[in-house]
């Protein structure tokens, strides 16, 4: 049989193959040139329709299949470098992967062919998992799996003794006998902190999140985006929706239009900061964003572990976060935060040579009529107020000075507009001020009474030096839509995306119901990510002293591990050894059922009596069922005693319709 082309034996079994390749490269196909899910496509098609139509050419075509398979390859090689102008890193080596699976397929011409390919399949099975780790991404590769692995229990169903059916059924107890190993696996193979290895820069591309500078339009994209961000579980209650500013990159710089952190401050000391009122202990779990911004409630009162303050406060994490991460933080919501140097206060005056003449002016005119920075800073809040700004995602494109044309043109922005402009008045006016990137808000998700920040709760606002109270933080926002801060964004902003499938949210009892299902929903992801993707050193500890282990090291846990596997081996190897074949029972009962026919007209089979014996003594006394009877007899010791199972349907049939008289 092994040195048999695929062809000759069976093109059938190539189908469950094709099928599992199909669906393990189906999710990529959103994410790659249309020209490699058409080419992997048509590579299986011909592989299967070529044989089938043709068989005489495909045997006898073996040189130019070769040859036909290698300028593929190297004009597919070419596509892709076209295609993404290099082939190195993740999304080329899925696009190569994708591509060669289906040209293995196309050339496969024997067992060792067929292997290669179905371990191809389940290399497309793991990469799926580069760009999602959701329950559906895992649930749906499961069946892949399922699929693939029933590909090779029919490829090696030799007699062909099985139904589809069976096969599949066969797949997945294979597949459930070692879900506890795989159990056994997870909850004791030593943690290690960060990835076994690392994966290509282009690995976190498309992902979305705040960045370490501002511009038109930045926030307000960001907005549009219902991705979470991450999710926030408190000790205690909730604080107050107003309090909830999570504070991330601070901008100093700015050249007119762009805002920028300026000067490098990662590594000096933060600027001290006097705390008051409760602390607050939470534990914020952290979507991958591929940058190091760790946003916490402000005033974080200390650094957790493998994290550090900027000298502005920023909250970082040491390496960048490209994987869900989990952090217990402590903050105090009362402060007062200080300055760590005099040029740092200087720095936050600094405005661009030539730029926003108009909004210097008025600031001029408001240093005149208000001697007392809190009075200036009142009166454009009040300005803001009384004048006919609007907050909106879709304000009209600016062209020449930013300030200028927002504060007395188009009075149209969203956060980073009132943000930009204030700070700039502020500096105007002879009041240090600085710009701070962050979220504020995020939904309250009543089922697993935690807080889910999204991207459309990203947000921007200013901090003003004052000098008895240091850095106070100022929402301009807040006196053009107050709803924005007090009952979040979804309320503030008429025009914004939510994700209410068939335009139901005017529906309150539709909406109540869509809200319950993605909160469950959420809840559901969020324990997933707490236990599952986010089980590291920590959670294993955790979970094993819950489980009454108490102090274990890594010896320990390897020691367990491998007794554990053992007993779960030892288990299934008594359990499959002690069972009788299924189909040797099947064979058995239907024997039985031919003795009760054979009773029923007067001979009875002696307890000391074999098949064949009673065959004889049987034919011996009714040699009109003596043709019927030796088939049955044949049939039964083949399956039984020869394991010829793929007799079972015909010893079947043959005891159904023997009707002795």
């Amino acid at each position: 049989m092994n040195n048999k082309h695929l062809a000759e034996l069976d093109l059938n079994k190539l189908i469950v193959l094709i099928t599992g390749l199909l669906l393990a490269g189906l999710p990529h196909w959103q994410r790659l040139p249309i020209w490699i899910p058409v080419l992997h496509t048509l590579l299986l098609f011909l592989r299967v329709y070529i044989p089938f139509r043709y068989a005489g050419f495909w045997r006898q075509a073996s040189s130019l299949i070769g040859f036909s398979r290698l300028v593929i390859m190297l004009l597919g090689i070419l596509g892709v470098y076209a295609s993404y102008g290099s082939l190195a890193g993740r999304d080329v080596g899925i696009a190569l992967l994708v591509m060669l699976a289906g040209l293995k397929v196309f050339e496969s011409k024997t067992k060792r062919d067929f292997y290669i390919s179905a371990y191809l399949g389940y290399f497309l099975v793991i990469t799926n998992f580069f760009y999602s780790q959701t329950i559906p991404t895992a649930a749906y590769m499961l069946l892949v799996i399922i699929i693939m692995t029933a590909s090779l229990v029919r490829f090696n169903d030799v007699d062909e003794s099985m139904s589809i059916v069976e096969q599949f059924r066969y797949s997945s107890t294979l597949i459930l006998q070692s879900l506890p190993i795989l159990l056994v696996l997870f909850i004791l193979f030593p943690r290690v902190n960060g990835p076994l290895w690392g994966l290509p820069e282009d690995a976190y591309t498309g992902i979305t999140g705040i960045d370490d500078q501002m511009t038109p339009g930045t926030i307000s994209k960001l907005v549009q985006s219902n991705e979470v961000a991450f999710r926030v579980s408190f000790d205690n209650d909730i604080p107050e929706r107003s309090q909830l500013y999570w504070r991330g990159p601070v901008l100093w710089k700015t050249d007119g239009r762009k805002w920028t952190m300026g000067k490098s401050a990662d590594r000096q000391r933060p600027e001290p900061v006097r705390f008051s009122g409760n602390v607050i202990k939470y534990d914020v779990t952290i979507e991958p964003t591929n940058k190091h911004w760790l946003f916490g409630l402000e005033m974080v009162s200390a650094p957790p572990e493998k994290t550090h303050f900027t000298q502005d406060r920023q909250l970082k994490t040491d390496e960048a976060i490209r994987s869900r991460k989990a952090f217990t933080l402590l903050s105090n919501t009362s402060y007062l935060l200080g300055a760590d140097s005099f040029d740092d206060i200087q720095r936050a005056l600094v405005l661009p040579d030539l730029y926003h003449e108009r909004t210097r002016k008025f600031a001029a005119e408001l240093l005149q009529q208000y001697q007392e920075p809190e009075l200036r800073i009142k009166a454009v809040l009040d300005w803001f107020n009384k004048e006919n700004f609007i907050y909106t995602l879709r304000p009209p494109l600016i062209a020449g000075d930013m300030v200028d044309e927002f504060l007395f043109n188009s009075r149209q922005g969203f956060c980073e507009h009132y943000a930009a402009a204030f700070t700039v008045l502020m500096r105007a006016m002879g009041i240090p001020a600085r710009v701070v990137t962050g979220y504020q808000g995020g939904e309250i998700n009543p089922i697993g009474n935690y807080l889910i920040v999204r991207q459309h709760d990203a947000h921007a606002w200013s901090e003003v030096w004052l000098n008895d109270k240091g850095w106070v933080r100022i929402d301009p926002t807040s006196a053009v839509s107050p709803e924005r801060v007090n009952q979040g964004i979804e309320n503030s902003i008429p025009d914004l995306i939510i994700d209410m499938p068939l335009d139901l949210e005017h529906n309150a009892y539709v909406a109540r119901l869509w809200q319950q299902f993605r909160n469950t929903v959420d809840m559901v992801n969020y324990q997933w990510a707490q236990w599952v993707l986010g089980y590291g050193p920590e959670r294993q500890l955790l979970l094993l002293h819950r489980l009454g282990f108490g102090f274990i090291d890594w010896k320990k846990m390897t020691i367990a591990m491998i007794i554990f596997i053992g007993v779960i081996f030892l288990s299934i190897a008594i359990f499959i050894f002690t069972r009788p074949p299924k189909t040797v029972d099947l064979a058995k009962q239907y024997y039985d059922i031919f003795c009760k026919k054979m009773a029923k007209i007067g001979i009875q089979k002696m307890i000391h009596e074999g098949p064949i014996d009673f065959s004889r003594r049987i034919c011996h006394s009714r040699k009109d069922l003596a043709s019927d009877v030796n088939s049955i007899t044949d049939l039964y010791v083949l399956i039984r005693y020869q394991s010829s199972f793929n007799k079972l349907n015909d010893f079947k049939n043959l005891i159904k319709t023997f009707s002795p008289k």
